[in-house]
């Protein structure tokens, strides 16, 4: 019993420990439907990869209930990846795609003997938990989804039998720039997937005569993965190409600004539950509308794309084209070059520290994160890893080297601690003051900088921002009529 609580009390500190690094690294976290996982019993999370290991920090971070996770074996031999997933309890997974890999089993039947060992402690964990899991069993850099495997229906078929009531839980992982520190990032729940037993029983023809045979002639599991895609693809938007994802994420943002300026009113930036909103309501159209008009559909994204770019290129975004209001943009600009210099001129010791240790420690954060990914998609993931070896690191080092070389008095005091302890303490927490001043300034500074390159675009460019202001309202009137016709 004691053991129990203190396991919990573990697995609760540590997720509090990974909502605040998530929080650190992002800018903002936006959680919705936490209502959407039921507080009683247990079941599986399904969600998509799009960012390695982001993607299980979220999740674990933000869920409302206890989540346990299957992992592929080769990240608990990673240093403190392996240890963190080993605190939290999860569980090892072992993919044919691995095989060689070290820790991994020596041949496909020691594998799906090991694999079905995990899968039955996973199916235990739902009675009181949830286990979260990515059914298509990698990471990825696409703008859709992954072949789906079959481990996530399999779990939840082995929960069933073995008397249990799992919860089907779709979850949503959406980033604004998924790579980049503090950008921002949205984690929805949504409402538990209806069950029904007519998925099992005889082959109804659909079902490929492979996978019956790889199950043992019962369709549930090939069947089930089906309707997981199907939420899956209902709840992430995937699209056919990165290209068509940005000019759908660009006629949702010229319809809101296009919309407001029509009103008369002025934005501000959409929280990313409205941004997820509005891209979902745009990517179903265009499905729609494909199958009615494909060439016509193909000839606005170009029109689309071709906007995109020019907006690009001037650095600007969709609000900026309705004219930037000088006078209060130059106040805005004035107080946050205000702050900024304030920020330097009175606490020049903590900005001097935050860019000395941290800004060093940063850099060597992202280049590890470079070097050591294989893929840009596991970047986030490291970078954060990384961060938690590395700044602290720094910080230590520095704070021994300064408290070991602090024997002199500070200008202005007439004392020195005497304890080396109470220097090096002293030296750890100015580190940590300043690693946050240190990010409010760097945003002060790029927010003055987009400030005044949009008064500069917009100040020498008029003709250009006039034409752009066009060609907007054209593709608006166009995405509405269109819209108009669709049966949603």
């Amino acid at each position: 019993m004691v053991r129990t609580v203190g396991a919990g009390i573990r697995k609760r500190c540590l997720t509090l420990f990974l909502r605040a690094l998530a929080r650190l690294f992002f800018r903002s976290v936006e959680v919705v439907g936490r209502e959407n996982v039921p507080r009683e019993g247990g079941g599986l999370l399904v969600a998509w990869h799009p960012n390695g290991l982001a993607d299980g920090i979220l999740i674990l971070g933000f869920c409302p209930r206890p989540v346990t996770f299957g992992a592929r074996h080769g990240l608990f031999r990673m240093p403190l990846i392996g240890w963190l997933l080993r605190a939290v309890g999860a569980v090892p997974l072992y993919r044919a795609r691995d095989r060689d890999e070290a820790g991994a089993p020596a041949s496909d039947r020691e594998r799906r003997a090991a694999n079905h060992r995990s899968l039955v402690a996973l199916a235990g964990a739902t009675g009181e938990s949830f286990v979260a899991i990515f059914p298509e069993g990698a990471t990825h850099d696409e703008s859709n989804l992954l072949e789906l495997r079959s481990g996530a229906a399999r779990l939840f078929q082995l929960a069933r039998e073995g008397g249990g009531d799992p919860a089907l839980v779709p979850v949503g992982l959406h980033y604004e720039r998924k790579h980049a520190f503090r950008s921002r990032a949205l984690v929805a729940f949504h409402p538990p997937v209806e069950v029904g037993e007519h998925l099992r029983g005889g082959n109804d023809g659909d079902t490929p005569e492979s996978e019956v045979g790889e199950t043992g002639g019962d369709p549930f599991v090939p069947r089930l993965t089906r309707v997981i895609e199907e939420q899956l693809i209902e709840v992430t938007h995937p699209t056919e190409s990165w290209g068509i994802h940005r000019a759908m994420e660009r006629v949702r943002s010229l319809v809101r600004a296009e919309g407001a300026a029509r009103e008369g009113e002025r934005l501000q930036r959409a929280p990313m539950q409205e941004r997820d909103q509005g891209f979902a309501r745009v990517w179903a159209g265009y499905h729609s509308q494909r199958t009615r008009d494909r060439e016509g559909t193909k000839q606005l994204i170009v029109r689309v794309t071709r906007y995109d770019e020019a907006l690009r290129l001037l650095g600007l975004n969709d609000r900026e084209l309705d004219g930037v209001p000088v006078i209060r943009t130059a106040l805005r600009l004035l107080l946050v070059g205000a702050e900024a210099l304030v920020m330097l001129l009175l606490l020049p010791t903590l900005v001097l520290v935050g860019n000395l240790i941290n800004l060093p420690a940063a850099l060597l954060v992202v280049f590890g994160a470079k070097k050591f990914s294989k893929t840009r998609k596991e970047q986030a993931g490291l970078k954060m890893a990384l961060g938690l070896v590395i700044l602290p690191a720094a910080w230590i080092v520095a704070s021994v080297a300064v408290g070991i070389a602090w024997t002199q008095p500070l200008p202005g005091f007439d004392w020195i601690p005497e304890a080396l302890w109470v220097r090096i303490a002293g030296m750890l927490g100015l580190c940590g003051v300043s690693a946050l001043l240190g990010l409010r300034y760097h945003r002060l500074i790029a927010e003055l900088g987009h400030g005044l390159k949009a008064l500069w675009m917009v100040g020498l460019h008029p003709g250009t921002v006039k034409r752009l202001r066009r060609r907007r309202a054209e593709l608006y009137d166009e995405v509405v009529a269109l819209e108009a016709t669709l049966d949603w």
